[in-house]
């Protein structure tokens, strides 16, 4: 095991892996005495991982095995992140075996991201952490390294969503009847994107007035069963288009179901057609039904049931678009 600096000024650590292959890991530094620290600590790792007996796996076939699992076990968005972080922290590291890999690298290869995005690199440690605990259960390392690294601490933002008039401005952009059905129904109800687009007819009640999540069509994000109330709007909308179905699915697009990239890139072009905040998504349409129900009186409990958040403490991220109430509140000392 030696340094090596190459012509970007860069030291390398040359080493050979447990299967007697050579490989190089990046110090990050080009100050040959933070090399050598680096250095150090490296071989401490090794060393300590050496009396242990794991099977040896590099980061790229421990990827795609994990991509591969991640296919049959979360949804199609989650596993596509996925895909991009583990490309990510492999043109960071390089092919290096996993048991190799240093807490030192994984920290520095965060920060650059949290450098970027606080809630960028918080994703990537939860989904890395998850990853590589996984790791530790099939035997590739003794211990998970993301586990001392602490979570980064993330300023807490208020969600953006349109008011009325905006509202029906956008709808009065959107040229196609389908895709109009299912941006109002979605506002109306606050499902998830994935939700709606994989919503069966089926799950749908008319009777009672409501829709069943059965984790059957879609898995929902808590993977819980789920049932949500209809309004009338949402109630009115369906009817109609229960006249006209074609197929199981409740929203198509010339007969065929709806992608994610394709709604997601259609409504951000009604959205600049209708000259609105281009930060605004598909999912702004979940936080808007939040809101209106929170500035029309409806409580934080009540709305989180709906939502079907895990608990109400992610609901009151929604208490700020009604502070009449604590006015209100600050007022009776006037009396």
């Amino acid at each position: 095991m030696f340094l090596s600096k190459r012509k970007n000024g860069i030291w390398y650590i040359i080493f050979s892996n447990p299967l007697g292959k050579r490989n190089s890991v990046s110090t990050k530094t080009r100050f040959k005495k933070e090399a050598y620290q680096f250095l150090s600590h490296f071989e401490d790792v090794l060393k300590s991982q050496k009396g242990n007996k794991v099977i040896p796996i590099d980061l790229k076939t421990f990827s795609f095995n994990y991509l591969k699992q991640s296919e049959s076990i979360h949804r199609p968005k989650t596993t596509k992140q996925l895909k991009t972080i583990f490309k990510m922290l492999e043109q960071c590291l390089g092919n290096v075996q996993l048991s190799a890999i240093t807490i030192i690298e994984l920290k520095r290869f965060l920060q650059e991201k949290h450098t970027v995005s606080p809630h960028t690199a918080q994703k990537y440690l939860a989904y890395l952490r998850k990853a590589f605990s996984e790791a530790v259960s099939d035997g590739y390392l003794t211990s998970n390294p993301f586990d001392k690294i602490d979570n980064f601490r993330i300023p807490e933002r208020q969600p953006l969503f349109f008011s009325e008039s905006e509202f029906q401005h956008l709808l009065t952009v959107i040229d196609d009847k389908d895709l109009k059905d299912l941006v109002l129904f979605s506002a109306h109800t606050g499902l998830r994107q994935m939700e709606s687009l994989t919503l069966k007819w089926s799950q749908i009640n008319f009777k009672d007035r409501y829709l069943i999540l059965d984790n059957q069509s879609n898995i929902t994000k808590s993977q819980k069963v789920g049932t949500v109330p209809l309004n009338l709007t949402a109630l009115q909308l369906l009817t109609e288009r229960q006249m006209n179905k074609a197929g199981d699915y409740v929203f198509t697009y010339k007969g065929n179901p709806i992608t994610q990239d394709f709604i997601s890139k259609k409504f951000k072009k009604y959205v600049l057609k209708a000259s609105l905040n281009e930060r605004y998504n598909f999912h702004t349409l979940r936080h808007t039904n939040a809101s209106w129900m929170v500035q029309r009186g409806a409580s934080i409990l009540n709305v989180s049931k709906i939502l079907r958040h895990s608990s109400v403490k992610v609901s009151e991220i929604y208490s700020h678009v009604k502070p009449d109430n604590l006015l209100n509140t600050i007022e009776l000392l006037n009396n």
